[in-house]
C-alpha cells in the first residue's frame, strides 16, 4: 500500500508539474502575440509621413524651386484649373465625404475656407443627401489669364474660368452657369507636387443665371 501511494502521489505531482508547464507555456504565447500586436500598432500609428520631391521626364530629382518663381507654366497652370475647378465641384451622395477629403489637396489653408462657402451653395451635402444627387461639372469655356505676380513674396496668378454645375437625382434642379475667377499661388513641391494651390475663389458673374436641364 504505501508503494503505491508514493506511486500515486508520484503521478499526480508529474501531471500537475506538466499542466504548470502547458500553461507557462500558453502564458508566454499570449504575452509574445500581444508584444508583436502592440509592436506593429505603434509602427502602424506613428509611421513617418511619405517624402515627396519634385523629378524630371528622366526620374532625376529637381531642386525645389523658390515660392516667388512660377514653376509652372503657363499653359501647365491653365490646365491644371481646367481639371481641378470642375473637379472640386463635383460630388455624389455616395462617395460626398471622400471626394471632399481629396479635393482639399488642391487648396491652400485661406482658399479651402472660402471655398466651402460656395460648395455649401452649390453642392451642399443636405441636400445631396436628401435628393440622392450627383452633381457634374464641365468647364464651359477656357481657362483665361488675368493677372500674375507676386502676393505676398508669393508668384500668384488670376485666372477666370465659366463652369457648368449639372445636378441628377430624385428631383430635377437646373443647371447653373458660374463664371470664377481664382487666385493661384505658389507652394511647395514638398508637400505638393503640382507647386500651386487655391488661395481664393470668387463668383465674377453668373452669366445665364439658371438653364434648364433637357429631357
Amino acid at each position: 500500500m504505501p508503494e503505491k501511494k508514493i506511486k500515486v502521489e508520484l503521478e499526480e505531482n508529474f501531471y500537475r508539474d506538466g499542466v504548470e508547464r502547458i500553461i507557462i507555456i500558453i502564458i508566454g504565447v499570449f504575452i509574445a502575440i500581444g508584444l508583436i500586436v502592440s509592436a506593429s500598432l505603434y509602427i502602424y500609428l506613428n509611421k513617418p509621413p511619405p517624402i515627396t520631391f519634385p523629378v524630371g521626364a528622366e526620374w532625376r530629382i529637381q531642386p525645389e524651386v523658390p515660392l516667388d518663381q512660377p514653376y509652372l507654366s503657363i499653359a501647365d497652370l491653365l490646365q491644371w484649373v481646367s481639371d481641378v475647378l470642375p473637379k472640386a465641384f463635383t460630388y455624389d451622395f455616395i462617395s460626398y465625404n471622400d471626394q471632399l477629403k481629396q479635393n482639399a489637396y488642391y487648396f491652400t489653408a485661406n482658399g479651402w475656407k472660402t471655398f466651402l462657402n460656395y460648395l455649401n451653395s452649390y453642392a451642399n451635402y443636405t441636400n445631396v443627401q436628401k435628393y440622392r444627387q450627383f452633381i457634374s461639372v464641365v468647364p464651359k469655356g477656357v481657362p483665361i489669364l488675368i493677372n500674375q505676380g507676386l502676393v505676398s513674396g508669393r508668384y500668384a496668378w488670376w485666372v477666370q474660368l465659366p463652369i457648368e454645375i449639372s445636378y441628377a437625382g430624385y428631383t430635377s434642379a437646373p443647371s447653373r452657369i458660374l463664371m470664377f475667377q481664382i487666385l493661384i499661388i505658389r507652394v511647395s513641391t514638398l508637400n505638393n507636387l503640382s507647386g500651386v494651390g487655391i488661395e481664393n475663389i470668387i463668383i465674377a458673374s453668373n452669366t445665364s443665371g439658371q438653364l434648364q436641364k433637357s429631357g
